[in-house]
């Protein structure tokens, strides 16, 4: 069983993801799990750290597998059972007048789509000259993904994030000293 719930807020994730672990849970009637699925990135360097965590340590308290997934992918699939023909490039707002970009070309032996290639961040200029997929990602869709995959027998993704560049906010290393 897939199970999700969406919220609007996008700045306030340490907030809701506890309370929307417990509704999913509630909505989905408390089933046992041996399976949490999680998306990767791209994506902003906040969002994708506190879902990866949240999700990480409900596997280790459940006991459950982790089953990370690369969030572009959750798009494709929702693309392609939309109608969209392969190949395609999804595209998704990386700031900065940038955009993560992850290019598809096939379906593999679960149906879910295959990356050609790793995703990369960059300007407009350097889209692909592919059809353009965006769109939010649909976390029931990343489970989907998680599920097709592992019924199949392929490798989960790895569970390294894919933040693609360094974070906008950093913490000082350098010290100074005050004199008196």
């Amino acid at each position: 069983m897939v199970a999700s719930l969406l919220d609007e807020d996008a700045r306030a994730h340490a907030e809701h993801i506890g309370p929307l672990l417990e509704a999913v849970l509630d909505r989905a009637g408390r089933p046992a799990i041996d399976a949490v699925a999680y998306g990767t990135g791209p994506g902003p360097f906040t969002g994708l750290r506190v879902g990866m965590a949240a999700a990480r340590t409900a596997a280790l308290v459940l006991g459950a597998e982790e089953l990370p997934v690369l969030s572009h992918d959750a798009v494709a699939l929702a693309a392609v059972r939309r109608g969209v023909a392969l190949p395609f490039v999804v595209v998704a707002d990386a700031k900065r007048r940038e955009h993560f970009t992850t290019v598809y070309r096939r379906l593999d032996e679960a149906g879910t789509p295959v990356r050609d290639g790793e995703p990369v961040v960059g300007p407009d200029d350097g889209i692909p000259d592919l059809t353009r997929v965006v769109g939010a990602v649909d976390a029931g869709v990343l489970g989907a993904i998680a599920a097709l995959r592992r019924g199949a027998g392929i490798a989960a993704e790895p569970q390294e994030a894919r933040y693609l560049r360094s974070p906008d906010v950093t913490i000082s290393t350098v010290r100074k000293s005050v004199l008196g």
